[in-house]
């Protein structure tokens, strides 16, 4: 804008000048009807240097005043596009803020998750080893009682059989003191005693006893 106004006023400076030198008398011996002529000419000019000179003026102000509102639309439509791309901007900080946030969060849960996940590995591990160390310790005190068991089978086969020669040792026994005992008994015996038979009573006593010992010892080994 400042050009093209100052280009109008040389312009119009310009005009003016040669107007005054148009209308400035050019010969002293001009008659003053031929001066009147050039002044009315040269003030036709001038008159119409002047118009010519304004409208200049009002086109260029109204070219200036079109420039101004074409420009004022422009920097008004800048602002609402400056305003908008900022409240944009402004938008995406908050959202790359929030987006931050909840990836901070993530990343925490995830480790904490990572972390849960290697103590209960950990822990799974250790249980295993526990587990397969008491399954060693079952295995080997299973074998072991195998062969306790294996030994007290053994034992217990051979006590059976000590048992029943036990058995048979003290039945025959028995028997062995059932018929001393019966032999005693014979009428023989109590009249070759000289005491009325008070001798033959306490040897049939101590047979007796003798009897049932040996019968004590055949229930206790058939238990």
């Amino acid at each position: 804008m400042k050009p093209a106004k100052k280009n109008g006023r040389d312009r119009a400076i310009f005009l003016l000048m040669g107007a005054l030198l148009l209308s400035a008398p050019y010969s002293f011996a001009a008659e003053p009807d031929a001066k009147n002529k050039q002044e009315r000419a040269a003030q036709r000019r001038m008159q119409q240097m002047q118009q010519k000179f304004e409208q200049d003026v009002a086109a260029l102000e109204q070219e200036k005043a079109a420039l101004k509102e074409q420009t004022e639309i422009k920097l008004a439509a800048a602002r609402k596009e400056l305003a908008r791309q900022r409240r944009e901007l402004d938008k995406l900080q908050a959202e790359h803020t929030e987006k931050g946030a909840q990836l901070a969060s993530c990343q925490r849960e995830a480790e904490s998750a990572r972390l849960a996940a290697s103590n209960d590995l950990a822990a799974t591990r250790q249980k295993q080893v526990e587990t397969a160390q008491q399954l060693q310790q079952s295995e080997a005190l299973n074998k072991r009682l195998n062969s306790e068991k294996s030994g007290l089978e053994l034992a217990l086969a051979e006590q059976k059989t000590e048992v029943g020669a036990c058995q048979a040792k003290n039945a025959n026994l028995l028997d062995l003191f059932n018929e001393m005992a019966s032999q005693h008994e014979k009428a023989e015996l109590k009249y070759v005693e000289p005491w009325t038979g008070l001798k033959g009573v306490e040897i049939e006593n101590r047979f007796q006893n003798a009897r049932d010992h040996a019968e004590a010892q055949l229930y206790r080994s058939r238990q």
